[in-house]
């Protein structure tokens, strides 16, 4: 099953260079970057289709400093900085004439940078490291990194950055992101190709959910799975609570990633009648390094079970789990309410508890 989240995630791997020109006029971005002597530097316009225009390339001199200059006035739009292999994203807005960067190579693709020149751009950098700063634990939060955006374009590509990993469940977002943006670039390259984007979400989406062999509405199918030290653990004795079924493994980095979250949710709601119940698809032997991850990751909830066999689990082809993490939130009726809450756990959770 395609998920959704790689078709987003394409849009920051690198881009196709289109077309090249190089030139003196009026308009130049300057650079002083600690640690980039004698790199070599190209800045690209970057579009949402993955594809991209090659503006122009200079080269750091031994102090790290550049200067890029071009023919034509910077377009509204989002650009791709490379100097060496390091790679930096960011907005401008076509009012700027010079804009000038100092930074750290070790650091510029976290945009941990100094703009002058350019407070579209600044105003970038700060949500980012905001970003980097703070992870975003919920719906409400990241719709307010949304709404920090200063123009809609820069809206919708943060829609992209934010919301991107579960689209599906955001689809309003998204819908809104590129209404906004065709009226404020309308017939854009922009506005056309981000509401082309949301279009194959869409369809993607529909599809995705048709292919779902559990559906929103249906009983949850039990499991009884041992645990750790052999005791077996049943899905159907927690009905009653509202229970989030998590499909996971401790070699799984987005998994490991996500339980903070879930132990964050569990912890504010487990007095109201909210339970976690972990299945693990680790391999065959797999066991201690699953014990460990329990452990290091505060998984601190009775229910964790394995079949051991990797993805061969038998809970893992009854509920169609192709990829992991997946979850599904079960209501006190036993019936499944929605399936991969991730960042809108709580919001889902809530409705249900």
């Amino acid at each position: 099953m395609k998920k959704i989240s790689s078709f987003i995630l394409l849009l920051l791997p690198a881009l196709a260079i289109l077309h090249a020109c190089n030139g003196q006029g009026g308009h130049a971005l300057k650079g002083a970057i600690e640690g980039a002597a004698n790199l070599q530097v190209l800045l690209e316009q970057a579009h949402f289709d993955r594809s991209s225009v090659a503006l122009s390339r200079s080269t750091c001199d031994a102090s790290g400093n550049f200067e890029i200059k071009l023919e034509k006035p910077f377009e509204a739009g989002l650009y791709r900085l490379s100097i060496g292999a390091k790679k930096m994203f960011f907005i401008l807005d076509g009012t700027e004439n010079t804009v000038e960067v100092k930074g750290d190579l070790k650091t510029i693709d976290r945009l941990d940078v100094q703009v002058t020149g350019s407070p579209t751009f600044t105003c970038y950098a700060d949500i980012i490291g905001g970003l980097l700063k703070n992870q975003v634990k919920s719906v409400d939060e990241a719709r307010m990194v949304v709404g920090k955006g200063c123009n809609p374009l820069m809206k919708a590509f943060l829609t992209t950055q934010v919301l991107g990993q579960n689209a599906g469940a955001f689809m309003d977002d998204f819908r809104t992101a590129a209404a906004n943006l065709n009226t404020a670039m309308p017939g854009s390259k922009y506005a056309t190709d981000f509401s082309k984007m949301v279009s194959d979400i869409e369809k993607q989406s529909s599809q995705q959910y048709a292919d779902e062999t559990i559906q929103v509405g249906m009983p949850a199918p039990d499991i009884s799975l041992p645990g750790p030290d052999g005791k077996v653990h049943s899905l159907s004795s927690l009905k009653g609570k509202v229970v989030l079924l998590d499909f996971w493994a401790s070699w799984c980095g987005p998994c490991r990633k996500a339980n903070p979250h879930v132990v964050e949710t569990y912890n504010k709601y487990k007095s109201k009648g909210f339970d976690v119940f972990s299945v693990s698809l680790d391999r065959p032997d797999g066991k201690e390094k699953w014990i460990q991850a329990i452990k290091q990751d505060g998984l601190i909830w009775d229910n964790h079970v394995s079949d051991l066999k990797w993805w061969d689990s038998a809970p893992a082809a009854t509920y169609g789990v192709r990829a992991i993490p997946k979850t599904f939130l079960i209501g006190k009726d036993g019936k499944i309410v929605a399936i991969n809450p991730r960042m809108n756990l709580e919001e889902e959770l809530l409705k249900v508890l």
